[in-house]
């Protein structure tokens, strides 16, 4: 509540000046929860139709909690070679959210499946960044770490390295989860 306060400027605060860039900060807080929707972003975006708007909601949309947004921002990043890099790489922002692990989950599988197509069809920085980005360690898991270890990077030395980083980080993620119990 007082987060869509501060956006809607209902609540306000001395000395706090609620500019472009808090706005953009605020706004996706309230989609990645299920608060604020595509409506809202359409709106925000009008107010600030800038190169860096259109990243911003770019984000805020692959960032809503819902499987159909998941798809949405899987599809662009790992089948739209068309996209500028700055725009793949807001959709991976949005798309990772540690708070939607339920939706994360189901791109497991997806992505050991794909993520050698990336490899053959986007240039080697993009490959390397959508490796490490979509890497599901918010889905963090036994089975995960299995299934990375079990991953064949068909002779691709980085695919592999930047895989096996992650799953390094899903692996100090189940070690900090098991902690916390």
């Amino acid at each position: 509540e007082t987060v869509a306060g501060l956006l809607d400027t209902t609540i306000t605060w001395s000395g706090l000046k609620i500019d472009t860039d808090l706005r953009w900060s605020l706004l996706p807080a309230l989609v990645s929860a299920g608060v604020r929707g595509e409506v809202e972003i359409d709106a925000e975006l009008e107010l600030d139709n800038t190169a860096t708007g259109k990243r911003q909601a770019t984000r805020a949309l692959a960032s809503r909690p819902t499987k159909g947004a998941k798809d949405a921002a899987w599809d662009a990043v790992m089948h739209n070679n068309g996209l500028p890099n700055t725009i793949i790489e807001a959709t991976i922002g949005g798309f990772q959210d540690p708070d939607h692990r339920d939706l994360m989950e189901a791109f497991v599988d997806r992505y050991f499946q794909e993520l050698p197509s990336v490899w053959e069809e986007q240039t080697m920085e993009m490959a390397q960044d959508i490796t490490a980005g979509m890497y599901p360690v918010f889905a963090a898991s036994p089975e995960l770490v299995a299934k990375t270890n079990v991953f064949d990077a068909q002779t691709v030395p980085s695919m592999l390295r930047l895989v096996t980083e992650g799953r390094d980080g899903a692996e100090r993620a189940l070690r900090a989860q098991a902690k916390d119990m």
